[in-house]
């Protein structure tokens, strides 16, 4: 029997930031394994109870991996990958409930178990000053990239019909307030007079969870202000879009990593981001950086890259170039390496 078991509550959520990385490394991992899973519903309340009564009995003795920020506290052989530290230093993004148990729960967690794992520099160091715990406790593991998100070309897209034959940006959006939606909005406000007439903003994404992000403010109507909500796009048409598009704008308060970003570089999408938290540096020189609370900046930028071909191609190249650098082999390779210094 493997002597490592994979916390598989993520097989039965939706495949969005880090249940992906969880499926990315653990079909690449070389280290022999058993995913032990729940038989239904593992959101909520019902998926932290399976996780904290019946994972470490299922477990056993045997070293447990849980890849999607929590495990069960009363395992002390167990290694957690925890992904970011938002919900410790900005309980306010999050609904009350969800940052209440998180605050809880993670430092719990943090000083029992092996060992911690993370995807960025950043991440590590946030989370060794709010978990309490040594920074040599904490290992990276940064995110890769997927092989199809790469430049798909015009032939082969296939865009939501309100797309078609017409230049577009891209932001990527869930309810989460560091997302900063609002910046986008008015900044898109702001420079639409000045771009082509037909230039529309693609608003792509799910609501997210209410039970994590809190109820929040409903989408912008789709109307005379050139926004299309496309809703959430699976990955089989996600490449495609962002292919097309003349930029991805992502100014994020607050990222673990920034995976979405990277993702769109790896399509040659010229990429605008923040200079905050992780992104320096996962995008390096590869990417526009503006300011989180300036309009104008971003309304510039939005500019920019319409009025400049030049500019989005050689963004487009050093984009793909910085991608290369991520990749899910890697990432798995070195989680291998930290599996059997405790197996």
């Amino acid at each position: 029997m493997p002597e490592l078991v994979i916390n598989g509550r993520f097989r039965h959520q939706r495949l969005t930031g880090v249940q992906r990385v969880a499926v990315e490394i653990t079909r690449r991992l070389k280290t022999p394994y058993r995913i032990v899973e729940p038989n239904k519903d593992a959101n909520g309340g019902r998926g932290h109870l399976w996780e904290q009564l019946v994972l470490p009995v299922r477990a056993g003795r045997q070293l447990l991996w849980g890849p999607c920020n929590t495990g069960p506290v009363a395992k002390a052989r167990q290694i957690v990958t925890i992904h970011d530290a938002a919900v410790l230093e900005h309980p306010e993004w999050f609904s009350p409930n969800f940052a209440r148990l998180y605050g809880q729960l993670l430092p719990l967690l943090a000083r029992r178990i092996d060992r911690v794992v993370t995807v960025s520099e950043f991440s590590r160091e946030r989370l060794s000053a709010l978990l309490g715990i040594g920074l040599d406790r904490i290992a990276v593991v940064p995110n890769g990239v997927s092989h199809h998100f790469r430049p798909v070309p015009e032939a082969e897209r296939d865009l939501p019909p309100a797309l078609v034959g017409r230049p577009y940006f891209a932001t990527l959006f869930t309810r989460e307030p560091r997302k900063n939606l609002d910046l986008v909005l008015k900044a898109w406000k702001a420079a639409r007079p000045q771009l082509p007439a037909d230039t529309v903003l693609a608003v792509i994404g799910g609501r997210g969870a209410a039970g994590v992000f809190g109820e929040g403010r409903g989408e912008s109507e789709v109307g005379d202000d050139g926004v299309v909500h496309c809703g959430y796009l699976p990955d089989a048409v996600l490449p495609a879009v962002l292919s097309g598009a003349w930029g991805l704008v992502y100014p994020s308060l607050y990222e673990g990593f920034g995976l979405p970003a990277l993702e769109a570089m790896a399509c040659g999408t010229p990429t605008v981001v923040t200079a905050l938290t992780s992104l320096p540096e996962v995008c390096g020189d590869a990417a526009l950086y503006v300011d989180a609370l300036d309009p104008r900046g971003l309304a510039d930028a939005f500019l920019t890259l319409a009025g400049d071909p030049a500019v989005r191609a050689d963004l487009g190249r050093q984009g793909i170039a910085r991608a290369r650098l991520f990749s899910w082999d890697g990432a798995a390779a070195r989680m291998d390496s930290i599996l059997a210094e405790q197996l």
